[in-house]
């Protein structure tokens, strides 16, 4: 049953949610949409609500690609990869090599802005309205590939091929895909795509579609590497485009990323990567059906991370998993529905802002902090869960904890804990959260969180200690 356009209209009819206490009206809305089949569109309008709202991201200028005229000529495999070794290490290139075999030559652009029409080469031939590369493509510092809309690169398994690019890759409104074939030689090979060093990644409504296969990072998919000491002169930018059958998209060292508005469908292994990088915004994307791992997985060294307006829903490892070394999470307004582990999974951070998400029918926990800090976790709606609403792990020596104007209905349990430090519950609503409320580590403080009421409760890291700051990361 499809509430969407009905409630739509209703919600915005609605005032601001309290911030004092859970806003019985939005939850009492997230409990019908529950058991009217747990719409997730619908789900995500209310998580919206629950968040306070959210803005959408600013898009960075646009890039300036290479005006010189496009040089386009056969090359030798070896060189570029010599030059992927150097730039994200060796690791996998024997299955690569394998792959080829025993045939050397690739397609190069060697400086210039190249459009399909301008791989004039016998390893590129066009079929159709497609044009298909039977051996590997590789893109030099300082060039750029522009596919224009309608245009499709088909890439040919059997011949080994894949796009390499140390410059810049431009997908507007065209279509990435590998083929039917199969390699002779490594049957499991599929196409990739792969921008590594100072390259970039520009897609506007584009179509990857069958790319990637289990092994190294840098050949899952559609990846980007910027591990060297420099950064690209523009960030990669991906908006409002579908990844069918991606084996992965993944990002490591890419400051300033904007993923925003994409779908995500059947990924083989976790369905966005992100590690070590700044300032990334991943917002409003549609993740689904991912096969093995992690709905999203953010890992390494992470700061100023945004993740909101998500919707990853019947996945075949955790929803989220954040597990990296992260200060300054905005996790806000995501749907995480009917996955096969937890529904969000966050490890050593700090400074991290929980709010509004709706997390409902995971199979095991719905909120897991294991050794978090500095954390706030506010006004999110956590429901039917197969192990506890929200569990805290090996908290000891860490900042506060800060849960307030939750939700929590119809989980194993409500709030769970091993290795409990301090905690701060105000304002939860657990009335229907059966069958057991507290357990592990909580669980001896049922009695005084039922007779402190409307009141806070504060459990200390250890008896006898001071509670810590009232809000944690308050800026002073």
């Amino acid at each position: 049953m499809r509430l969407a356009p009905l409630l739509a209209a209703w919600l915005a009819a609605l005032p601001a949610p309290l911030l004092a206490e859970p806003d019985a009206v939005l939850h009492g809305a997230v409990r019908r949409v529950l058991d009217a089949g747990a719409d997730a569109e619908v789900l995500a309008a209310l998580a919206r609500r629950l968040a306070g709202g959210t803005t959408a991201p600013d898009l960075p200028a646009e890039l300036t690609l290479p005006q010189a005229t496009a040089r386009v000529e056969t090359g030798e495999i070896q060189a570029a990869l010599t030059q992927l070794t150097i730039l994200v290490g060796g690791n996998g290139q024997l299955t690569l090599q394998r792959a080829q075999g025993g045939q050397t030559d690739v397609v190069q652009i060697l400086s210039g802005t190249a459009r399909l029409a301008d791989l004039t080469s016998d390893l590129v031939q066009r079929r159709g309205g497609v044009w298909h590369l039977s051996r590997p493509l590789v893109i030099w510092p300082g060039a750029a590939l522009a596919l224009h809309p309608g245009e499709v690169l088909e890439l040919d398994s059997a011949g080994g091929a894949f796009v390499l690019s140390f410059g810049t890759v431009v997908l507007d409104g065209a279509t990435l895909r590998g083929d039917a074939g199969q390699n002779a030689t490594v049957p499991a090979f599929r196409p990739f795509l792969l921008v590594a060093g100072q390259g970039a990644l520009r897609a506007d409504r584009a179509h990857f579609q069958d790319l990637g296969f289990p092994g190294a990072t840098p050949f899952r998919g559609v990846s980007v590497l910027n591990l060297g000491l420099l950064q690209p002169d523009f960030p990669s930018v991906i908006i409002s485009s579908r990844f069918d059958r991606v084996h992965s998209l993944g990002f490591e060292g890419t400051n300033g990323l904007i993923l925003t508005g994409n779908r995500v469908t059947a990924a083989g292994g976790a369905a966005i990567r992100l590690r070590d990088a700044q300032g990334p915004v991943i917002a409003d994307n549609r993740i689904r059906d991912t096969g093995q791992g992690a709905g999203l997985r953010l890992s390494g060294q992470l700061a100023e991370v945004q993740v909101t307006g998500n919707r990853i829903t019947t996945g075949g490892g955790n929803g989220m998993q954040i597990d990296g070394a992260l200060t300054g999470l905005d996790l806000r307004a995501n749907v995480v529905l009917n996955n096969s582990a937890a529904g969000i999974v966050l490890g050593p951070s700090a400074c991290v802002t929980v709010r509004g998400n709706i997390l409902v029918g995971n199979r095991t926990t719905g909120l897991r902090l294991s050794g978090t800090g500095d954390a706030q976790v506010t006004d999110n709606a956590i429901h039917r869960n197969g192990s506890a609403g929200i569990e805290v792990q090996d908290q000891a020596g860490r900042a506060p904890v800060l849960l307030s104007d939750n939700v929590l209905a119809d989980n194993r349990e409500g709030l769970r804990a091993a290795g409990l430090g301090e905690v701060r519950l105000s304002g939860n609503d657990l009335a229907d959260q059966t069958p057991r409320q507290f357990a592990g580590d909580f669980s001896p403080w049922l009695s005084a969180y039922l007779t402190a009421g409307d009141d806070a409760l504060i459990i200390p890291a250890a008896l006898g200690t001071s509670p810590g700051t009232d809000v944690p990361c308050k800026s002073e």
